[in-house]
């Protein structure tokens, strides 16, 4: 009789009933939901659309690590110039007794970047983890097209160097048919392609520009001069600081303003403290809401490896007054303090860190106010090619140097000396 009573009460009790939940527990729609800001201020179609792209956005970035040589393993960008030479010089072979093979190799190869792009996509992306994507590509897009587009030709230039090229035509057509295959130089003109962002390409062409022989050939086969052009100045500068990223496309220096957020939360007989509860953010976040560290304990990142390192800028942390904006400083004040009182800069929220009110009313338990801080990206050289940034540099000032000390003789000829090294 009793266990018919029991099954006939669990057949009542709804399943929903079996969860026992604690008296104490917030339910989950108020626990304060740690998004990003970029995320609540992109609209929904455009957070779409970048989400379904963002596989191609990764496959295009991978293709340009390998064409400017910015891979983590520049094994891989070599192995894409041997595959080049291997199938232009020896196609009709390839295609006569391995052509069936080929289209397995093709179909391989996509495969293999599919799985890559899939291994990379197991979580789902965040917005900003897009972005960031999206701008590694778009850099890699402009470094290669950079040669191109530091010429900064016009309507004459281009004129200039198409009749240059007719009148070297006889040239070229007996080179390819006596001299050189044609083969040969499809083979050639994709190996420098392919190779002209490595380290070994930049240096050597940074040695060979110092010969005024190799300047005069240059002008002679296309009627420009690079010499006293822009694009010498914009090549030798992308060479020595630009590809080490220590100088912006305007020339000035790379600067970065890290921002970190101090959090507190106010205890009944205790006050504003550092102490929060173990469910929402931390005491000290980035302007994402991750975690981070004290400004005391906050170290830049390391970037030792590809010849540049962060170097602060402003002496210490800086507490910025307008909170983003949030709050208006008064008079001719300075909008940030380096030795803030302890009540200065605050933004206070409720219980669930919404509500922002700049009155620290008895309603508000939780507050937070923002630090500041610029750095500086700085050329140290490379580490792993010694030598390479000094001889890149040093390569750079050569022509300008010449060009100035042309002028200040008069027009006469100056011989060049190459650094002892």
């Amino acid at each position: 009789m009793s266990s018919q009573l029991l099954s006939d009460r669990s057949k009542d009790t709804p399943e929903s009933s079996s969860t026992t939940y604690a008296s104490f527990t917030p339910a989950a729609n108020s626990l304060p939901q740690h998004t990003s800001p970029l995320l609540s201020s992109t609209p929904p179609a455009v957070t779409k659309a970048l989400s379904q792209a963002y596989p191609f956005i990764l496959t295009a970035d991978h293709i340009f690590s390998l064409l400017t040589w910015t891979s983590d393993d520049s094994w891989k960008s070599f192995l894409l110039v041997i595959a080049w030479a291997t199938i232009v010089l020896y196609y009709e072979a390839l295609v006569m007794y391995f052509g069936h093979l080929l289209v397995v190799a093709a179909i391989g190869g996509y495969v293999y970047l599919d799985k890559t792009v899939q291994s990379e996509q197991k979580t789902q992306p965040t917005l900003d983890a897009i972005i960031h994507t999206l701008s590694n590509a778009t850099s890699r897009i402009n470094l290669f097209l950079s040669p191109i587009q530091s010429l900064s030709l016009n309507t004459q230039d281009v004129t200039r160097l198409l009749f240059t090229t007719l009148f070297l035509t006889p040239i070229y057509t007996t080179i390819a048919f006596f001299i050189v295959s044609p083969r040969v130089i499809i083979m050639i003109t994709g190996v420098i392609i392919l190779t002209y962002h490595s380290v070994y390409a930049r240096v050597t062409r940074a040695v060979l520009w110092r010969s005024r022989s190799v300047r005069l050939l240059t002008f002679y086969l296309t009627g420009l001069d690079f010499s006293g052009s822009k694009f010498n100045t914009d090549i030798n500068s992308k060479l020595s600081k630009s590809v080490l990223g220590v100088q912006s496309n305007d020339g000035k220096p790379v600067r970065f303003t890290y921002v970190l957020y101090e959090n507190q939360r106010r205890w009944l007989g205790i006050g504003w403290t550092a102490n929060l509860l173990a469910y929402e953010r931390a005491p000290w976040t980035d302007e994402f809401l991750n975690e981070s560290t004290a400004p005391d304990l906050f170290k830049l990142p390391d970037d030792d490896n590809l010849g540049v390192e962060w170097r602060w800028v402003d002496k210490t942390w800086k507490l910025d007054l307008t909170n983003d904006g949030a709050l208006v400083v008064s008079g001719n004040k300075s909008k940030s303090k380096t030795d803030p009182s302890p009540n200065e800069g605050w933004i206070f929220y409720d219980n669930t860190w919404k509500k922002p009110s700049t009155d620290d009313a008895f309603s508000k338990y939780t507050r937070r106010r923002r630090w500041v801080r610029t750095a500086e990206l700085a050329n140290i050289g490379y580490k792993g090619e010694e030598g390479d940034a000094e001889s890149i540099s040093e390569s750079a000032a050569v022509p300008e140097k010449q060009n100035v000390d042309r002028q200040a003789s008069g027009g006469k000829k100056k011989s060049l000396r190459f650094q002892d090294e």
